[in-house]
């Protein structure tokens, strides 16, 4: 099984009434009360949940700075439950229950203000939903994300349910010719597009990129996409930090130009390869925000052949 198949064929690990149940008590009970709740739920996965175990001890391996131990793979998933719990708080619109700050150091966010749409390339590191936080804030900015509302339905319907008005900021990447429509509608309408451009959908072969001292495949479809709209293109990463605290990092992306088909390929690679690469800057910032639990460098190794990579071994580092 592909890199690229292997976070689809994940199945949730839950239940409608159980997660119903946890957004009730956050929202009834307070978030200090409901981050109690973390560590039983945080414990179960770390038990049972061997493959995300193994996967969050090969990609640890890449990023600290010393042998992995079981304490670092359970702060690697307890943070993603911290991430998870707080999307209940800005879907429902009480982004202010969190202390967001937001770092940009280029202006990269000066286009925005003065009423431009954009394309913002992000990854699953850390919140993307504090771009919502952020539209929230400052209600000139409208956002829309590209996201696969097939993967992790029974949370995303819930989660749905707190914001409907949120749930329609969502554009389906499975929606296939429909998708480009999708995009140049939004951005005609001024919105702030997001981009998902750390995992491949489909049958995106992707671009081989130098990503945490190995290769692996980044989806080629963002570069297509953010080369077809003539808009400012940004990147930006919303970090836990802990407790409440969260940082939103904005910085200039220059977007791809493709003007001869010959050209194509060549920016696309130099496109993905420079995404990596402050991708890798931000992951190695705030390690346990990595939340991609699969072979995130899998297709590259089978494909030269490799033996079988860390995630489902005992990686050499690791205590």
């Amino acid at each position: 099984m592909t890199a690229s198949t292997q976070w689809k064929a994940q199945k949730e690990r839950s239940s409608p009434r159980s997660l119903a149940l946890i957004v009730w008590i956050a929202l009834h009970l307070g978030r200090r009360c409901t981050r109690l709740l973390l560590w039983p739920i945080v414990a179960y996965f770390f038990v049972s949940g061997a493959s995300a175990r193994n996967a969050s001890r090969a990609y640890l391996a890449r990023v600290l700075p010393r042998p992995v131990r079981q304490r670092d793979v359970f702060q690697h998933l307890h943070s993603f439950a911290a991430c998870t719990l707080d999307r209940v708080y800005l879907l429902a619109g009480r982004h202010r229950e969190l202390d967001v700050s937001i770092h940009d150091p280029g202006n990269a966010l000066a286009p925005l203000h003065a009423g431009s749409a954009a394309i913002v390339l992000t990854a699953h590191l850390g919140s993307f939903d504090l771009l919502r936080a952020l539209g929230a804030q400052q209600t000139q900015l409208r956002f829309r994300i590209v996201m696969d509302r097939a993967h992790g339905r029974m949370l995303s319907a819930t989660l749905a349910r707190l914001n409907p008005e949120s749930d329609e900021q969502i554009i389906n990447t499975s929606n296939g010719p429909q998708l480009v429509l999708a995009l140049r509608d939004a951005l005609a309408e001024g919105s702030v597009v997001g981009l998902m451009a750390d995992r491949r959908v489909g049958a995106d072969p992707g671009l081989a990129v130098e990503f945490l001292g190995a290769q692996a495949r980044l989806p080629s479809g963002p570069w297509s996409l953010a080369a077809a709209f003539v808009h400012p293109a940004l990147i930006c990463f919303g970090l836990y930090r802990g407790g409440r605290r969260y940082e939103l990092h904005f910085e200039t992306f220059p977007a791809p130009a493709f003007t001869t088909r010959a050209e194509r390929a060549v920016q696309a690679q130099a496109s993905a390869q420079r995404f990596a690469d402050r991708l890798a800057h931000y992951v190695r910032l705030a390690p346990y925000n990595w939340f991609n639990f699969y072979d995130f460098w899998a297709d590259d190794a089978q494909a030269r052949g490799d033996a079988p990579s860390a995630t489902g071994t005992t990686d050499a580092r690791a205590e």
